[in-house]
């Protein structure tokens, strides 16, 4: 019995009443474990985390560690960045007309070079920021919150005993063979002398 709940979709003539705010949706959380279901707007899991929580992926969490990962060298790039064209302008400044050309020109090159390591990190970073974005709206497997799930359990529970209860009194009503009768219930006898 897992507390992990499957989102589905059903037709919009099989919609219901939401469980939270009782407008018609055709969302549904799924347990297949407990066999237990209920209607649920989408919006209820993204607005109140002490209902469902996600369910991620171990996918997600990769690319959630690389897109740490590589902001890290970004930000590492951009501040190497930003000193090397600081100590530019201040060759430039205090600048001397010969051996120094050929020094600014291989900087050039150096500072291409970084920046077009600093674009293919940017790529990077939005391709991972594309992937994560696109695990979190295919996502379909939510936890409910602890209370949450423990009333799911309470309430099956409770249905599963009102059935047997009302099917033991329905066989009792329904039974009228005296010999079963007899063998069920202890009828009282006639005093034997």
């Amino acid at each position: 019995m897992g507390n992990l709940y499957t989102r589905r979709t059903v037709a919009q003539k099989d919609a219901q009443p939401c469980m939270i705010c009782f407008t018609p949706t055709t969302c549904v959380l799924f347990n297949s474990s407990i066999q237990d279901w209920f209607h649920c707007c989408e919006i209820h899991f993204q607005d109140n985390p002490g209902f469902a929580k996600p369910v991620y992926p171990a996918s997600y969490h990769d690319a959630m560690d690389n897109l740490k990962v590589v902001k890290q060298q970004l930000d590492t790039e951009k501040s190497q960045g930003a000193r090397t064209w600081d100590s530019w302008v201040n060759k430039m400044i205090s600048r001397k007309p010969s051996k120094e050309d050929v020094k600014s020109e291989v900087e050039a090159e150096a500072k291409d070079d970084s920046r077009s390591k600093e674009e293919t990190l940017g790529s990077e970073y939005q391709e991972l920021l594309d992937k994560i974005s696109k695990l979190r709206k295919e996502l379909r497997t939510y936890s409910l919150s602890q209370i949450m799930y423990e009333s799911r359990l309470d309430a099956k529970k409770r249905n599963h005993s009102l059935k047997a209860k009302l099917k033991r009194e329905q066989d009792a009503y329904t039974n009228t063979n005296p010999d079963d009768l007899q063998a069920k219930f202890a009828f009282p006898t006639v005093p034997q002398r």
